[in-house]
C-alpha cells in the first residue's frame, strides 16, 4: 500500500479506495464530524493517483469534498483554518513572523517545547528581498555575463520565514549571468493550503491576485521561477482552477506555460561551474566518496513527475557531493501542509519512517526544494536531537559554489 497514513493506522477508510466508496454513498451528501475525520486525514501526496488502475483524480476529488466540510472540519479544525488565513493574508502573516522572532529572541521557552522549535525555524531578515531583484533597480551585469529577463516567485518560506532561501536563489541566478530579475511586490500564497483544504474560491481568488501581478508588461513574457517545488507544482496547475469558459482560463494557461521547476530551471544553467577536486576525485576513484555526503529528500510533488527526480540529483552530482539514495525509494515527510497541524500524530510517525531513512546513511546534509518538507525535517530532526545540518537545495549550492570558488582562486 502506497499511502504514507495506511502505513501508520492500517485503517482501510484511510486509504483512497475507503474515501472513493464513502463518496458513492448518502454520508457524502450531508458529512458527518466522522465523515469529514476520514476525509481531513489525506495528505494529497497523489502517491494513491500513481497506481489508480482507474487513473482517478483522487486529489481533486478529496479537495471538492472538503469544499462541503463544515468551516473548521476535521481534528484540530481551528488551528488548520487560522492557518490558511495567515498565509492567505501577506499582512497579517508578516506580522506573525515579526511577533515569531521577537519570542525567540527572549529564549523563555523550554528547549525542547513545540513552540521554540517552530519560533527556531524563523530568520531575521537581514536584507530586503525586493530591491535586489526589483525591475526598477536592476543589478548591473559583468562584462562578458549574459542577460535575461525572468520573474522570481518567492513562495511563503523564501519570503516570510527564511529569506536566506531567497538570497541564495538570488546568488545563483547572478552566477548563471541572469541578472535581470524581477520579483513583484503584489504576489502572494500560491494558493495551495487554500486548495487542499477545500477552500476552492479563495484558492481561485489567489490564483488570479498571482497572475495579476506577473503581468507587468516589462516581464510578462519572461520566464517564472520559483525556489519551492510544491509552489511551483500548484502555479503550473493553475488552469484547472478555471473552467474552460472562464476568462481567467487562458490567463492561467499563459501563466503556467511561463512557470518552470527550480531543480530544471537551474540544472540547464549552472553547466561548468562544479567541476569541483571533489568531483574529479570521485570520477576517478568511485569507490571512494566524497566527504560531503547528501540526502536529498524528493518532495511529493515533484517524484510523480517527468525529471522530478532526475535534475535534482544532477545538480547535485554537478556539485561533486556523494548523492545517499533511500533503500526503499522515496518517502512522504508527513508535512502536507496543513496535515502536521490537522494530525500531527499521524505526521509525526509518518516523519519517524522517513528520517530513519534519511539518516541512515550518515549525510552531512539534507537538503530539498519544497518549503514544507524543508521545516518538516528541520524541525522533526531538532526534536530528535539530530544534528545534520537540512538546507533548501539553493543554499547547498551556493555553498559548493563558494568551494570551488576558493579553490579556483587558489590554483
Amino acid at each position: 500500500m502506497v499511502c504514507p497514513v495506511f502505513r501508520v493506522d492500517g485503517r482501510e477508510v484511510l486509504t483512497a479506495r475507503g474515501k472513493m466508496h464513502l463518496l458513492t454513498t448518502a454520508l457524502a451528501e450531508q458529512p458527518s464530524a466522522v465523515f469529514e475525520d476520514r476525509f481531513s486525514r489525506c495528505l494529497l501526496c497523489g502517491a494513491c493517483e500513481q497506481v489508480c488502475p482507474r487513473q482517478l483524480p483522487i486529489t481533486a476529488l478529496i479537495s471538492q469534498a472538503r469544499s462541503t466540510f463544515s468551516r473548521f472540519y476535521g481534528p484540530n479544525g481551528l488551528t488548520k483554518a487560522a492557518a490558511c488565513a495567515a498565509l492567505t493574508h501577506p499582512a497579517l502573516f508578516e506580522g506573525l513572523v515579526k511577533a515569531g522572532i521577537s519570542l525567540q529572541r527572549l529564549q523563555a521557552l523550554p528547549v525542547q517545547s513545540g513552540l521554540r522549535l517552530k519560533l527556531d525555524l524563523l530568520e531575521q531578515r537581514t536584507e530586503p528581498i525586493e530591491p535586489s531583484l526589483s525591475l526598477n533597480n536592476k543589478i548591473v551585469p559583468q562584462e562578458g555575463q549574459a542577460t535575461a529577463c525572468l520573474n522570481y516567485f518567492t513562495g511563503c518560506l523564501a519570503r516570510h520565514l527564511q529569506p536566506s532561501v531567497a538570497q541564495a536563489t538570488q546568488a545563483l541566478l547572478q552566477h548563471s549571468g541572469l541578472t535581470t530579475a524581477y520579483v513583484p511586490p503584489d504576489q502572494c500564497c500560491c494558493g495551495l493550503a487554500a486548495w487542499s483544504a477545500g477552500k476552492q474560491e479563495l484558492a481561485c481568488e489567489l490564483a488570479r491576485k498571482n497572475i495579476q501581478a506577473f503581468a507587468d508588461p516589462l516581464s510578462v513574457d519572461a520566464p517564472i521561477i520559483t525556489s519551492c517545488a510544491s509552489c511551483s507544482s500548484h502555479l503550473l496547475a493553475y488552469p484547472t482552477l478555471f473552467a474552460k469558459d472562464d476568462p481567467w482560463h487562458d490567463r492561467a494557461v499563459a501563466f503556467a506555460d511561463r512557470v518552470q521547476e527550480f531543480t530544471s530551471f537551474f540544472n540547464d544553467k549552472l553547466l561548468a561551474s562544479f567541476c569541483t577536486e571533489s568531483c574529479t576525485e570521485h570520477s576517478q576513484h568511485p569507490n571512494q566518496h566524497p566527504k560531503t555526503r547528501v540526502f536529498y529528500h524528493d518532495p511529493c510533488h515533484l517524484r510523480f513527475e517527468n525529471k522530478g527526480m532526475s535534475t535534482p540529483r544532477s545538480l547535485l552530482h554537478k556539485a561533486g557531493v556523494h548523492v545517499l539514495e533511500p533503500k526503499h525509494g522515496p518517502r512522504c515527510c508527513g508535512q502536507g501542509g496543513l496535515f502536521h497541524l490537522a494530525c500531527p500524530e499521524h505526521s509525526a510517525q509518518i516523519f519517524e519512517k522517513s528520517s530513519k531513512q534519511a539518516l541512515a546513511g550518515s549525510p552531512d546534509y539534507i537538503t530539498t526544494t519544497c518549503s514544507g518538507c524543508l521545516m518538516q525535517y528541520q524541525e522533526g530532526l531538532a526534536r530528535q536531537g539530530q544534528r545534520v545540518k537540512v538546507v533548501h537545495l539553493a543554499s547547498l549550492l551556493v555553498a559548493c559554489l563558494e568551494i570551488a570558488s576558493r579553490r579556483d582562486r587558489r590554483k
